[in-house]
């Protein structure tokens, strides 16, 4: 009889992904830091080799803090805490932080994308082989005992259904951009051709229907990605002005009338 290894998810929730990514980030720094120590061919750098490898350091920090932002808004810090602990404003850590944020939820919210068939829970075992091997003595899952999927198994599968559901929505909102700005092009052509009113009414009408929708499904998403969800509500917020406005300005073009009743 064949022992048979249990399944390993292919992805983790957000939340785990996000901490993955953020250790890559942490061993990659390490390692060039370590590799300041010595010239690659064991000869004296030329001048201001030094400095550039430095600055390169430097700028692999600078990704390393990114992703850290990114990692304490999954693990639903707000901005005034993210803010606190860089020793500075709420409104100063969102403008620094948030588009990053925004990036790795567009990105689908993974730390790794197959590379070497490996999936983030294998990637979150090798940092932990990485960090024995400078911390002796340490246990031999310090980083992948502290993930969701280690520490609550069972609850892989609703975060996968959650995030498998986001995905879909995430795609449904980008075809109703892709529509309204077909329709939006086709409102400036009909504006362009001195078209009748009552046609650019009719595209206004269908602006307004695509921008509900759109609302409709940034509130879903506040749900499903609690840690953005300000973000989500913010954008249905602004979609449902967008759509009242469209309607308003279609009943100026072409007002409708509602019958009189019959007496």
């Amino acid at each position: 009889m064949t022992d048979t290894a249990p399944d390993r998810p292919e992805l983790l929730s957000p939340r785990d992904e996000a901490h993955v990514a953020y250790g890559l980030r942490a061993r990659a720094l390490g390692d060039l830091a370590y590799n300041l120590l010595a010239h690659p061919d064991g000869t004296a750098p030329p001048p201001g080799e030094r400095v550039r490898r430095a600055l390169a350091l430097r700028a692999r920090l600078d990704a390393l803090i990114a992703q850290a932002g990114v990692a304490d808004r999954e693990d639903g810090a707000s901005w005034t805490e993210i803010g606190a602990a860089a020793g500075t404003t709420r409104q100063a850590a969102q403008e620094r932080w948030a588009p990053h944020v925004t990036a790795w939820a567009a990105a689908g919210r993974r730390a790794v994308r197959g590379e070497h068939g490996l999936n983030a829970l294998e990637v979150a075992t090798s940092l932990d082989i990485a960090h024995a091997r400078f911390e002796g003595g340490q246990p031999g899952d310090t980083f992948s005992r502290a993930l969701d999927a280690v520490r609550f198994p069972g609850a892989e599968a609703a975060e996968r259904a959650r995030r498998e559901r986001a995905v879909t929505v995430r795609a449904r909102l980008a075809a109703l951009a892709a529509t309204q700005d077909r329709r939006q092009d086709d409102l400036h052509r009909l504006a362009r051709d001195g078209a009748a009113p009552a046609a650019r009414a009719e595209v206004l009408r269908d602006l307004a229907d695509l921008r509900e929708e759109s609302a409709e499904r940034h509130d879903e998403l506040a749900g499903l990605e609690p840690d953005h969800a300000d973000a989500h509500r913010a954008a249905a917020v602004q979609a449902r002005d967008r759509a009242a406005h469209d309607l308003e300005f279609a009943h100026l073009l072409a007002p409708t009338h509602t019958p009189a009743p019959a007496p």
